[in-house]
């Protein structure tokens, strides 16, 4: 069971199967999310919260082939845009490596949308999602940009906000959004509140 599993096993853990980059990705993404979680007094779990952000990526530089064959033999449930883009199968993978450790189903579905988002990934896995876009190490946001969103009121507002980003982005590149980000993003300016 995960609860004899600490933080410092798992970070070695992860150090030994993830590049030096995406390793120091993942541990960005974790102190982000305790951050928000202070910022916005949401008083999450703080150790599931770690867990969730820290191990969000642990299959993310499996090869395609490994995905697709591990969610094949595990009969995993995938959206269309994760049997399309082979390379977003990182996230149910985890979630599925998680969830057959004993990790709570709030983590593992937290891992589970970090990607895409949706609107059944829960506060955590809004956190996660948020944080995965925003962690310091990551370059497509300036630190004007960055502060801007950090200051926005609501985890819902910061979550749409990076939406609102991603489909810009997107766009520019000819690309459409996937079908549970469009839900998130739809749910969001509506007033939904996780």
């Amino acid at each position: 069971m995960y609860e004899s599993i600490g933080c410092t096993t798992l970070e070695a853990e992860l150090k030994e199967c993830l590049s030096e980059k995406r390793y120091r990705h993942s541990l960005a993404v974790a102190q982000t999310c305790l951050q928000l979680d202070t910022r916005y007094s949401l008083h999450l779990d703080q150790a599931e919260l770690y867990v969730a952000a820290l191990m969000h990526d642990m299959a993310r530089e499996w090869s395609k082939e490994q995905l697709v064959d591990y969610a094949l033999a595990h009969n995993l449930h995938l959206l269309g845009e994760e049997r399309e883009y082979p390379v977003l199968l990182h996230a149910p993978v985890a979630a599925s490596l998680l969830s057959a450790r004993g990790f709570s189903k709030a983590v593992c579905t937290a891992v589970r949308y970090h990607s895409l988002g949706s609107i059944h990934m829960g506060l955590m896995g809004l956190l996660v999602y948020v944080s995965d876009y925003l962690e310091p190490n990551r370059t497509h946001l300036g630190q004007q940009d960055r502060e801007r969103l950090l200051a926005l009121a609501t985890p819902e507002e910061l979550c749409l906000a990076v939406l609102e980003q991603e489909r810009v982005y997107l766009a520019s590149k000819d690309k459409q959004i996937s079908a549970c980000s469009e839900e998130l993003y739809r749910f969001l300016c509506s007033g939904g509140k996780f």
